[in-house]
C-alpha cells in the first residue's frame, strides 16, 4: 500500500476525491497531504443535481489530528459547480 492509498484509507476520502501527494517533512515534524477533487461534474450542494465544475477555489489548508507527534496539515483546492438552478455553488470539502 502506498502511502497516498494509506492516508486516504486513514482519512476516509472517496472518489472523485483523491490524494496524489503525502509529503512527510521529519526536520518539521510535520506531514502535508494535498488532496484533489478528480471529476468534472460534481452534486449541486443546494439541490444535489449532478452539476458541472465551474472552477477551483484558491488553495486552503487544514490542520487535521497528529499523525504521531507530526503536525498533520490538509491542502485542497474546493471545486464549485455550476448549476442550472442554483448558479455557482461551494462543494463541500472531502473531509466534510
Amino acid at each position: 500500500m502506498e502511502i497516498e492509498e494509506h492516508y486516504g484509507f486513514l482519512l476516509g476520502v472517496e472518489s472523485p476525491w483523491q490524494i496524489p501527494l503525502v509529503a512527510l517533512k521529519i526536520p518539521e515534524q510535520r506531514v502535508n497531504i494535498e488532496i484533489e477533487y478528480g471529476d468534472d461534474v460534481g452534486p449541486c450542494p443546494e439541490c444535489d443535481a449532478l452539476s458541472p465544475k465551474h472552477d477551483d477555489r484558491t488553495q486552503r489548508t487544514w490542520r487535521h489530528l497528529a499523525t504521531m507527534q507530526f503536525a498533520t496539515y490538509w491542502h485542497c483546492e474546493l471545486p464549485r459547480v455550476r448549476c442550472p438552478t442554483h448558479g455557482s455553488q461551494n462543494r463541500q470539502g472531502p473531509l466534510g
